[in-house]
């Protein structure tokens, strides 16, 4: 589309270099506040170094000169201190603030300290982050292959470590890189790094980071035409930037709205110019600023504003003497820390030779240690001779009281084998028990029907009867079946409350025909009006054999009842009848398996089966089920369940 001023161009190096170290920008100025107290407060050296470099990170976009002196503290706290993770940053922090100046020789001779120390010491992340830095270096110079190919080591050594804060740096530098590349699949590339940068500053909540992907999304949208759409991003930035004192955001978003605003030929273009000045002059970003001074300084030339002119010169004046004095005191700096690193070799070459004496002295008496070395094995494999004979005997003795333990548990396994292998018999006994005399009762109507033994209304009123004992029989069978499905698969109890009286009253629907045959009379008591937590697919199936056991047992005209009590927070639920009452014998195993074996002379073929599962289902239910002769006549089946109370209902 069009080409934005110098300015922009040579400010990209600086804005990589934010990007790369600021992170965290909310309430910057509660954290500098924060960092300084913190700075009069730690008496660890190393902890100094740390706080110092904090603070050169919090004020690189925002008081420039203030950066400078605390990077330059903590390069030479680190030094003295021969702290190399803080010297490392602090290098880097200083590359970073001579890009600013701007000075980039002095930042990239600060670059390339901080990476071969951050080389020697392993540390990968530091190590990416000043190959971004100098990559980019290279890219100012126009040695395009030299700059490619260290941001795409830099990109490599972020994939060896994972870091997905480093690798959004590292991608936003690859579109750095890339974004004019006159391929379209490269120029893709870098356009899917930048959205992948965005995505992960995003994630992060890093916000600056998202400024400056947004200034980078700007300058897509220019080149793809959309200026207006380019220029409303832009200001948004500016305007987030001035809110959090982001100084140095406010002028490069400054410059590029004035270059769009030129290229739109809006008349009020001068005016991002003028702004980008007063907030350099601000944050003290005045060297980077000779460009637009001089747009400037020619701006009021041509309107015949020559005071105005006198006060641009004079700035253009005061920007060369600044870079004098920065390139002066960078390079005394520079060369104090190279004269500190020369006595830090020096120093290291005086412990190695140290080392090497020590070394000589220890192998004069290596004789006398392998010898001792020696007898100690010896005695170690006389040692460990008597207790391996001590544990092979502890553990002869050991294994003959696992091997007759193992041997109960075998018996005892068999014998529960036995009696399962017995209770799926009967299981299977009473599934096709019930399903034949339905089936049997169908097949004996048909062929009456089929010989014209009865007629077809007869057997009509036959099929009804017949239709509802075998819904009775599916509802059973279907209640097993759920059974062995919570035996296999595993068991979710999802309960919902349930007033007892409902339930009962359904149940007596589906045994209507067994009371009527019967002439037996169902009471369900008032007292039956409680809730109960249940699920309800197990508590029916447990009330249908409970009344359908009871009707079994009773004679004719008789009475079954139906009663709840309400104790604490349970419900004990009642079902008596006035029949013939349960066997002593069989009484104490009614629920258990074993029990199968001694109700074989009960009444009711695979009663016991079905009372087996019913108990499992209820202290599936957190509840308790049991059975007793009455005192005089009939027996009493219960189950105790929860009381469905507005606290469990809450809870689920």
């Amino acid at each position: 589309m069009f080409e934005l001023f110098p300015y922009l161009k040579k400010t990209s190096l600086v804005l990589l270099c934010l990007l790369f170290l600021f992170r965290d920008s909310r309430a910057q100025q509660a954290e500098i506040v924060r960092a300084k107290a913190l700075l009069q407060q730690v008496k660890d050296s190393t902890s100094y170094v740390d706080v110092l470099n904090r603070l050169t990170v919090l004020y690189q976009a925002c008081q420039l000169d203030s950066c400078g002196r605390y990077a330059s503290d903590a390069m030479q706290v680190a030094t003295r201190l021969h702290y190399n993770t803080g010297l490392i940053i602090a290098l880097k922090n200083l590359g970073s603030y001579y890009a600013f100046k701007p000075n980039r020789y002095l930042s990239y001779l600060f670059y390339n300290e901080s990476l071969a120390n951050a080389r020697e010491a392993g540390d990968l992340p530091n190590e990416a982050i000043n190959l971004m830095n100098i990559s980019i270096y290279h890219q100012y110079l126009g040695h395009t292959a030299d700059a490619v190919k260290m941001a795409d080591t830099a990109m490599a050594i972020v994939n060896q470590t994972g870091n997905d804060s480093i690798r959004a740096l590292v991608l936003a530098n690859y579109y750095s890189i890339h974004h004019n590349d006159t391929l379209l699949t490269a120029h893709m590339k870098a356009v899917e790094a930048l959205e992948e940068a965005a995505v992960l500053a995003v994630k992060y909540d890093d916000y600056r980071q998202i400024l400056y992907t947004r200034l980078f999304k700007a300058n897509e949208l220019q080149r793809s035409g959309q200026l207006k759409d380019a220029m409303a991003l832009i200001q948004q930035v500016v305007d987030s930037s001035k809110s959090s004192g982001l100084n140095y955001l406010v002028v490069y978003g400054d410059i590029m709205l004035a270059g769009y605003a030129t290229a739109l030929k809006q008349p009020d273009s001068i005016r991002y110019c003028k702004e980008a000045l007063e907030y350099a002059l601000k944050g003290g970003y005045l060297g980077l600023m000779r460009p637009t001074v001089m747009t400037l300084y020619q701006n009021s030339i041509a309107g015949g504003d020559t005071a105005r002119a006198d006060y641009y010169a004079g700035l253009l004046w005061t920007i060369l003497q600044q870079e004098r004095a920065v390139q002066k005191a960078g390079a005394t700096i520079y060369m104090n820390f190279a004269s500190a690193d020369r006595q830090l070799d020096s120093m290291r070459t005086q412990h190695a030779n140290q080392h090497r004496l020590l070394e000589k002295k220890n192998l004069e008496n290596i004789y006398w240690r392998y010898l001792l070395i020696f007898l100690l094995v010896v005695l170690l494999l006389l040692t460990s001779l008597l207790i391996h004979v001590f544990q092979a005997y502890r553990m002869s003795r050991s294994n003959s009281r696992k091997l007759a333990y193992m041997q109960r548990e075998l018996e005892q396994s068999t014998a529960q084998m036995r009696v399962n292998d017995d209770f799926k018999n009967k299981l299977i006994s009473l599934i096709a028990h019930d399903f034949r005399s339905p089936l049997n009762n169908i097949i004996s109507i048909s062929s009456f029907v089929k010989d014209d033994a009865i007629s077809l209304d007869d057997a009509k009123d036959m099929i009804m009867q017949v239709d509802t004992r075998a819904r009775n029989t599916l509802q059973v069978f279907d209640g097993i079946l759920r059974w062995m499905k919570t035996q296999l698969t595993g068991f979710s109890y999802q309960p919902k409350p349930y007033v007892v009286k409902d339930l009962m009253s359904t149940t007596a629907k589906n045994i209507q025909h067994l009371l009527t045959d019967k002439n037996l009379q169902l009471v369900i008591d008032a007292s039956t009006e409680v809730p109960v937590y249940a699920d309800f697919e197990m508590i029916q199936f447990v009330n249908r054999n409970l009344l359908h056991n009871a009707t079994k047992y009773s004679g004719s005209g008789k009475r079954i009842t139906v009663t709840a009590i309400r104790d604490n927070d349970m419900v004990t639920v009642s079902v008596m009848d006035e029949g013939s009452g349960i066997d002593p014998v069989v009484l104490p195993g009614l629920f258990s398996v074993e029990q199968t074996t001694t109700a074989k002379s009960r009444k009711g073929k695979g009663a016991g089966i079905a009372l087996i599962i019913c108990k499992d289902f209820i202290e599936k239910m957190n509840g308790t089920i049991g059975a007793e002769n009455n005192a005089d006549k009939g027996a009493r089946f219960f189950y105790s369940l929860p009381l469905a109370t507005m606290n469990n209902d809450a809870g689920n």
